[in-house]
């Protein structure tokens, strides 16, 4: 079992309503609160809007109650508690509506503890119950998962250690965004859209050593490698992924690295997002929606950058009986 410790709080504020209910002693250990993690892990991991981070120089609550604790001056349960008395202050004063119930879990990784901060949130639902009638229930609705943030504790007090918060927000959780950040007193050290993007730059530049089709392919491949490492929670060597993407230029790309740019950082969390447009393009307007693989732009598909217009050939069979009318 990788969590150690575990504690449930439930904090509403709604329309001028505030309200908590405080739990006053941990959660006893079983293979519930272990799955309950395993099943918000996956979650946060695939998130494309991670921020990595640490906690910002000057003191905020938040902040001083993490140190306080590993200080054992609090234990988890005053902590946790805490934690949530002054994040519904801050709600009330900032006058931001949320509902549901702050999961506080140490998960015990090989790298060291890592602390889980997730907003769960219930629906109802449907169950048969032990005389197989149907009752009505609430359950976690992992779909909506809320705020989420992990820090790695070994780190918190580390000088040199400026990426041991990483936080995340659910789906439409704007108001929730600037008031989380203040509460945990978070700041941005990372900015994995520029890290991705100058590393792309330089895979870019490779590739113009091969052949056209052969360059985009190796592109495509790439970007490929650095998506599935995020899903996967990891981040990308370029000196381990030089030696996983076969090439046909005659240097690796560790190497065409280390001669182009020798400050380039060995390691980097790549931006999803910015790595799309070497898979796929894509673009819509009001009336058109396209989107196609890399590798058939300069074979079924041409760009005349001159006039702005594409020229598709060996359309989809489907496409076709369409515009026939059959």
């Amino acid at each position: 079992m990788s969590v150690s410790q575990a504690i449930i709080h439930r904090l509403t504020r709604e329309s001028g309503d505030k309200s908590f209910s405080l739990s006053d002693k941990p959660l006893e250990l079983s293979e519930t609160e272990s799955r309950l993690l395993n099943e918000i892990k996956p979650l946060f991991v695939r998130r494309a809007s991670k921020r990595y981070g640490c906690f910002a120089n000057e003191a905020g609550v938040f902040k001083g109650l993490v140190v306080n604790w590993l200080g054992d001056t609090l234990n988890l349960v005053s902590f946790s508690q805490k934690a949530i008395e002054y994040l519904a202050i801050a709600l009330e004063e900032q006058d931001v509506e949320s509902d549901g119930y702050w999961l506080f879990a140490v998960d015990e990784q090989e790298a060291g503890p890592v602390l889980w901060l997730a907003q769960l949130r219930q629906r109802d639902g449907i169950r048969v119950d032990a005389d197989n009638k149907p009752d009505d229930c609430e359950y976690i609705d992992f779909t909506k998962l809320g705020f989420c943030a992990t820090i790695n504790l070994d780190q918190v007090h580390q000088p040199d250690e400026h990426k041991f918060l990483t936080i995340s927000f659910g789906f439409g959780e704007r108001p929730m965004q600037k008031l989380m950040m203040d509460f945990l007193s978070f700041t941005d050290t990372v900015n994995t859209t520029a890290d991705t993007e100058r590393f792309m730059s330089l895979v870019e530049d490779y590739s113009k050593e091969m052949p056209e089709e052969t360059g985009r392919r190796y592109q495509k491949e790439v970007a490929e490698y650095c998506i599935e490492q995020v899903k996967n929670g990891d981040s990308v060597n370029y000196r381990e992924l030089s030696g996983e993407i076969e090439s046909q230029a005659p240097t690796g790309l560790d190497q065409f690295i280390e001669t182009r740019d020798p400050e380039l950082k060995d390691t980097f969390i790549p931006d999803r997002s910015s790595l799309k447009k070497y898979i796929r393009y894509s673009g819509r307007s009001r009336d058109v929606s396209i989107s196609f693989s890399n590798e058939s732009l300069g074979k079924n598909i041409r760009f005349d950058p001159d006039t702005g217009s594409l020229t598709l050939t060996e359309l989809p069979a489907a496409l076709v009986k369409q515009l026939r009318g059959e």
